[in-house]
């Protein structure tokens, strides 16, 4: 669950870094109440504008040169204690580990069924002082190896619902797995988002959460039935924290924080933008997919999708959600037909305190929030693909890391 959005269908970076909250309001701040048994925690005020550096601490990837250096199809990265990076990739070799200057220190991993072989690598995470768990969607299954690529065990994941996404891992180990399903109707109905713990082992361990996921409904598109969202619409995500579940239902400037079990312990708020759709929104946004297109025939595929969709009356909220050490989150902005291209994330500390916004650039996508850099998948003008690792603003950064 990289980004709700992407399910359905660095602004410019600058030389320094930098805090700077807009002017012609207040400072944020933040206060905090009980109502019955869950914490509530309010956000007002400017929120503070970071930047990142120009230039990322280290970037890896390569146009040319062995192909253990080129970067295609990265789902996922992760910076280890020494400073080395883990990167999954979708194509061979599966695995990579490099070190702190980047160079390539081991690589694992071929396609296939076999115990140390993926049918598709997905998310990585830290197993240990040594070891890794590499979540494998095709082989639905949990892959430990070391990170000097020694393979120790596959734990294979049973039952897995339709299409499951990775949504974190908690600290005693175990992971979330989440699902938005399709539920069929004659008319636009919502189906559910769920969420499934499974154990260290693989083994289901209970439903933690069912909510309302996505609106759909059936469209008609050149005579066939497609099942379609509205346009501008939130869907629901969820992502594992240390101790906790963040989950948003994309519908209010909200997130709620649960417990493992799945029990609502908190509400984190934050004032958000007019959310009301208008005519020009939707001129923009039908722009915005015709020129997305490089043939004619797929404009007038693009238009012919965009036009038979209906309009939602009111933007969804988060695009996007990723854990961040400490029991904290980042929210990922719903973009408006006309904003500048590039996602844009509000930090959030582990009590549910707004610490900023950080922009990036168009085509840049966050992939994992660490102790002091963030972990960006970018691509440059030819398309060459880069993992690249940018230093937290000191205000954003952390001592401890994500899970």
């Amino acid at each position: 669950m990289h980004n709700f959005r992407a399910i359905t269908l660095l602004a410019a970076a600058v030389p320094s870094l930098g805090c700077e909250a807009s002017a012609g309001g207040p400072p944020q701040d933040f206060s905090v109440h009980d109502s019955a048994g869950v914490v509530i925690v309010e956000n007002r005020g400017v929120i503070p504008e970071f930047t990142l550096p120009a230039e990322p601490w280290l970037r890896l990837g390569r146009q040319d040169g062995p192909p253990q250096y080129q970067m295609f199809r990265v789902p996922d990265a992760l910076e280890l204690d020494d400073g080395s990076v883990v990167v999954v990739s979708q194509v061979e070799p599966l695995i990579r580990i490099f070190g702190p200057e980047g160079e390539l220190r081991a690589f694992f991993g071929s396609l296939g069924e076999g115990p140390r072989e993926f049918g598709l690598p997905q998310r990585v995470w830290k197993a240990g002082a040594d070891s890794l768990v590499i979540y494998d969607w095709r082989n639905r299954r949990l892959a430990y190896w070391t990170a000097g690529a020694g393979f120790l065990s596959v734990s294979p994941m049973r039952p897995l619902p339709a299409a499951p996404l990775p949504g974190g891992r908690f600290r005693d180990g175990s992971i979330l797995v989440t699902s938005l399903v399709m539920t069929r109707s004659d008319d636009f109905t919502w189906s559910p988002l769920i969420g499934l713990r499974y154990g260290a082992s693989g083994t289901l361990r209970d439903t933690v959460l069912n909510v309302p996921g996505w609106n759909l409904g059936p469209v008609e598109i050149g005579g066939e039935t497609a099942l379609l969202a509205r346009h501008f619409e939130g869907l629901a995500g969820a992502r594992a924290l240390e101790d906790a579940i963040a989950l948003t239902l994309g519908d209010a400037y909200e997130v709620r924080v649960l417990d493992p079990a799945g029990r609502l312990r908190r509400l984190v708020r934050w004032a958000g933008r007019e959310r009301t759709v208008t005519q020009a929104h939707v001129a923009a946004a039908r722009e915005e997919a015709a020129r997305s297109a490089s043939t004619d025939e797929q404009r007038q595929q693009a238009l012919r999708f965009f036009d038979a969709a209906p309009v939602a009356e009111e933007f969804g909220t988060v695009a996007g959600l990723q854990a961040a050490p400490d029991g904290g989150f980042w929210v990922e902005e719903w973009r408006h037909p006309g904003d500048p291209e590039g996602q844009r994330w509000l930090a959030f500390d582990g009590e549910g305190r707004l610490l900023g916004r950080v922009a990036l650039a168009a085509g840049a996508r966050l992939t994992r929030v660490g102790r002091e850099h963030l972990i960006v998948i970018e691509q440059d003008e030819l398309d060459i693909e880069y993992v690249s690792l940018y230093t937290l603003p000191p205000e954003l950064a952390s001592t401890a890391d994500t899970r």
